[in-house]
């Protein structure tokens, strides 16, 4: 028999009280899909998907239940198929007519509500004082809610410092079942238009809200509110939040990593941000040292290999040169402006002997197309056999690795 206000064949126990946690009911239906087992039951304290908030999670007769869902009006609660093993004595419990025992994953489901009514609370006040309205909301590690106006950083910062006051007043949490006759007369929130089958979680003096999902007893219970982020969203303002056992283990480690920086900065707790914008300012300021001298550097290894271009008759048609400091970008600076004043193929290479080396090789666009041009991808492949490592690339630059020595790689552009 279908229940007249929810419109399932479950009875929720969790909806008016959150904190049960265990519970027996009569297994109605039994259905597998795709590798899961799906009970209906005839009561249950799991909450199903709903709202924007994850199916609770337990066990029924020792099985685990991963996930609670409704589906077409039914409420089932989703277990992995058992073992072959199991098969025979997993089909002689969990089957319709009998009654088993559940329990819920209780501290899952408190992380849950600690979350979920500290949304409550955030969006109440923020309709109280600007008249907004939630229009999104998905809670998972983290609780990110849609308000349908800007807020600004500051505005954002007196809600949450509202909502924790709030907490500390430990003013209750209730769930209420009105009537359409009574509801009619009730300004509570809602993102739906709802007329019959209502149930409302109101928090004395700061909000009331028509809500699916379990709730706490008191605001207390929240421990803490904290915004992680704000931002524009659509016109209007997406919060992120965190609440409760989610937010002092994010404090935790907040904690963690601040003594840490004033280890490395060896500055106090209250220094520790001036320390670090003194270390982002001197890195950037030697990050600018550091570019000047690299340019510095490969223009001098430029005008050095001009030098042995232009020195005089037999130049080679090809030429290795060593920068095993560099980086990849000074080689290839180095070759492109070489190549403009040279008819042969430059080969750069860094690294060392002990770890091997990098290679860029190109020459001028164009001269591929010389009649006795020497492909550069048949050379990737010599220096492959001769030196083992890989290569590749087009007719004007390649590029590979060489697990060679010095002496070898410039024997072989002896040749």
């Amino acid at each position: 028999m279908k229940n007249e206000r929810t419109g399932c064949n479950t009875v929720l126990l969790y909806e008016a009280d959150a904190y049960i946690k265990t519970f027996q009911g009569k297994i109605l239906s039994v259905l597998e899909k795709e590798g899961k087992l799906y009970l209906e039951l005839s009561e249950t304290v799991f909450f199903p998907e709903g709202g924007g908030q994850n199916g609770d999670r337990g066990r029924i007769e020792g099985y685990e239940v991963i996930d609670t869902k409704k589906i077409d009006g039914r409420v089932y609660h989703i277990l992995e198929m058992p073992s072959q093993e199991e098969t025979e004595k997993a089909a002689e419990i969990l089957k319709p007519g009998r009654t088993v025992s559940g329990e819920v994953d209780f501290a899952l489901r408190f992380r849950r509500m600690q979350n979920h009514i500290a949304e409550h609370l955030f969006c109440g006040i923020a309709n109280k004082r600007f008249g907004y309205d939630n229009v999104g909301f998905h809670l998972s590690d983290v609780v990110t809610f849609d308000l349908d106006g800007p807020l600004t950083e500051e505005e954002v910062s007196s809600i949450e410092d509202a909502c924790n006051k709030a907490i500390w007043e430990n003013v209750p949490v209730t769930v209420s079942f009105p009537s359409p006759e009574e509801a009619e007369t009730l300004p509570f929130r809602s993102k739906l238009e709802l007329s019959e089958g209502i149930r409302l979680v109101g928090i004395e003096g700061y909000d009331l809200c028509a809500c699916c999902a379990p709730a706490l007893h008191s605001t207390g219970e929240i421990g803490i509110v904290k915004v992680l982020d704000r931002m524009p969203h659509r016109g209007g303002t997406r919060i992120t939040l965190i609440a409760g056992e989610d937010a002092w283990k994010d404090y935790r480690n907040i904690d963690f990593q601040m003594g840490e920086l004033m280890k490395i900065f060896s500055a106090k707790r209250e220094k520790v941000f001036e320390a670090a914008s003194e270390f982002a300012a001197k890195t950037q300021e030697m990050h600018l040292e550091n570019t000047e001298l690299k340019k510095q550097i490969t223009g001098l290894y430029a005008e050095n290999l001009l030098k042995e271009i232009h020195s005089g008759a037999n130049v080679p048609t090809k030429i290795c040169f060593f920068m095993k400091d560099a980086d990849e970008a000074q080689v290839r600076n180095v070759i492109n402006r070489c190549v403009k004043e040279y008819d042969g193929i430059l080969a750069g290479f860094r690294g060392n002997d002990s770890e091997g080396y990098r290679y860029v090789c190109g020459r001028r666009e164009g001269l591929e197309k010389e009649p006795k041009a020497l492909s550069l991808r048949m050379l990737a492949a010599r220096m492959k056999e001769a030196f083992g490592g890989s290569g590749g690339g087009s007719e004007i630059m390649i590029q590979g690795s060489a697990p060679a020595r010095e002496a070898v790689i410039r024997e072989f552009f002896a040749d």
